[in-house]
C-alpha cells in the first residue's frame, strides 16, 4: 500500500500482501521506501503517529548519508547500514544530487543504452556474492528479529534496489509467492514516471531509454537474482542459510512476529 508523503515517492507498507498461507503481514509494522532526507513534518506526523514507526534502517553508503542525513524524528532509531561500499560505480561523489546524477546519465549514455541494464545487473550481482553486502544484508535480517514497538522502514536512495532486494529477502522469509513477491518489485515502476518525464525535459528524449532504467525495475533484474543465487548457492534457502547465515528458525521467528490472520 503506497504512503503518500510530500517528500517522497515509493514508501509503502507491505500489510496489504498476503502469504502462501493466507496470512498478512501486521498492520503497517514493515515499511519500505525511498531516502528520508527530505521529510517535513508533515510526513513525519504521517509516519510517527498514523504509522507509529519507532525504526529506521538506512542502507546506503557512507558518503551518501554523509551529504543527505535522514531528517531526525522523535522516538525513531536510526540504524546505519550500508549495502555497497561508498567507492560503488554511480554513487555519489561530489556531495550535490543533482551533479552526481547528470554526470552518471551521462556517462551511462557516452557507453550505449545497454550499458545502463549492466549497470543494474552488476549492482544486484555485487549485493549476493560480496562479502560487504552479505553481511549487511544479515544485518538487516537480524535487527528484523528484534520488536521495535512499532513499525521498521527501510530504505536506500530512490527504494528499488538496495531497499528492493531487501525486500524480496523478507517475504521470501515471511513464505510469500514467488509471483507476489515479484509483484510487490515492479510496483516500484508504478511511482517514478513522474520523476522520468522530468527528467527527459531536462535531458533530453534521446535520454529516456537510460533513465527508465535507472528510475525503473525490470523483471530482468529478479532473473537476474535468481539465476545468480541458484549459480552461487543452488536456491534462496540456501542462500538465506548459508550466505546469510539466516536460519529456517530465524525464518519461523520472523513469521511469528510479523505475520497474522486476519
Amino acid at each position: 500500500m503506497h504512503i503518500q508523503l510530500k517528500n517522497t515517492k515509493n514508501t509503502r507498507s507491505l500489510s496489504d500482501l498476503k502469504n502462501k498461507s493466507g496470512k498478512h503481514i501486521k498492520n503497517h509494522l514493515l515499511i519500505r521506501s525511498d531516502a528520508l532526507h527530505k521529510v517535513d513534518a508533515s510526513d513525519i506526523q504521517i509516519l510517527t503517529e498514523e504509522y507509529h514507526l519507532k525504526r529506521v534502517i538506512d542502507l546506503r553508503c557512507d558518503n551518501e548519508v554523509k551529504n543527505n542525513p535522514d531528517v531526525s524524528m522523535t522516538g525513531v532509531e536510526i540504524y546505519l547500514n550500508p549495502i555497497l561500499p561508498s567507492e560503488r560505480v554511480g554513487i555519489t561523489k561530489k556531495g550535490n544530487d543533482e551533479e552526481d546524477f547528470r554526470d552518471f546519465i551521462e556517462a551511462i549514455q557516452k557507453n550505449g543504452a545497454d550499458s545502463s541494464v549492466k549497470f543494474m545487473t552488476d549492482v544486484y550481482q555485487e549485493a549476493i556474492v560480496s562479502d560487504f553486502s552479505r553481511k549487511a544484508y544479515q544485518k538487516f535480517l537480524k535487527l528484523l528479529l528484534t520488536d521495535a514497538k512499532g513499525a521498521t522502514l527501510w530504505h536506500c536512495s530512490a527504494g528499488k534496489d538496495r531497499a528492493g532486494f531487501a525486500t524480496i529477502l523478507v517475504l521470501y522469509a515471511l513464505d510469500f509467492r514467488l509471483e507476489d513477491i515479484i509483484e510487490d518489485y515492479l510496483s516500484t515502476n508504478n511511482y517514478y514516471q513522474g520523476n522520468i518525464e522530468h527528467f527527459v525535459s531536462i535531458c533530453g528524449e534521446e535520454y529516456r531509454e537510460v533513465l527508465k532504467t535507472i528510475f525503473g525495475v525490470k523483471k530482468e533484474y529478479i532473473d537476474v537474482i535468481l539465476k545468480c543465487i541458484e549459480e552461487n548457492y543452488g536456491s534462496i534457502e540456501e542462500y538465506m542459510e548459508n550466505g546469510l547465515y539466516f536460519t529456517k528458525e530465524d525464518c519461523y521467528k520472523l513469521q511469528e512476529l510479523y505475520l497474522e490472520e486476519r
